[in-house]
């Protein structure tokens, strides 16, 4: 049996129809969650506030003594671990060229090049524009260029969550559903 154009726009017609339920449903479980979010928000802001005006006192204190964190250096007090560490600290380079010539001339070659990264790889956008001709010869090869079946939506941001869900293992959802 052939396939006719008919049967695929019944077929898409169907698809599109069970992703505008599925839509529906994304677009009323997004709403739900945004209703929520505002009604918890006020009380999140106030426990942020709280527990940033906890965090800078907690910093203060810390400062204030640091005596008390001679040995050890940190201690874990109602699961937090406080006290004082070593900084890492932080490379700061003004001019990086003048740097990278500095350490060619000053360094031997085998630390410079531990010092020094230089990196290479082939511009793939640019190799689109060669000829089949020099592809060959720079053994280079284009690979999955057949056709490809297209099945995309035309519409709005609500289908990226349609999709996602699509995407995912469908056997995944009947086991949630259930």
């Amino acid at each position: 049996m052939t396939t006719t154009l008919p049967d695929i726009e019944r077929l898409a017609d169907r698809y599109a129809t069970d992703r505008s339920v599925i839509a529906d449903r994304v677009t009323t479980l997004q709403a739900d969650i945004e209703q929520l979010k505002r009604e918890a928000l006020p009380a999140i802001r106030q426990a942020v506030r709280r527990a940033s005006d906890s965090r800078d006192r907690l910093y203060a204190a810390i400062e204030d003594g640091p005596d008390l964190f001679t040995k050890p250096r940190t201690r874990v007090l109602s699961g937090m671990k406080v006290g004082l560490k070593k900084a890492k600290g932080k490379v700061e380079i003004d001019d990086e060229e003048k740097v990278i010539a500095r350490i060619r001339a000053q360094l031997p070659a085998d630390q410079a090049e531990l010092l020094i990264r230089v990196r290479e790889s082939v511009h793939k956008p640019a190799v689109y524009d060669l000829t089949a001709g020099d592809l060959k010869r720079l053994g280079i090869r284009i690979v999955d260029v057949g056709d490809q079946v297209v099945v995309q939506p035309v519409d709005d941001q609500v289908d990226k969550l349609v999709d996602a869900l699509l995407g995912s293992d469908t056997r995944d959802l009947d086991e949630e559903a259930a």
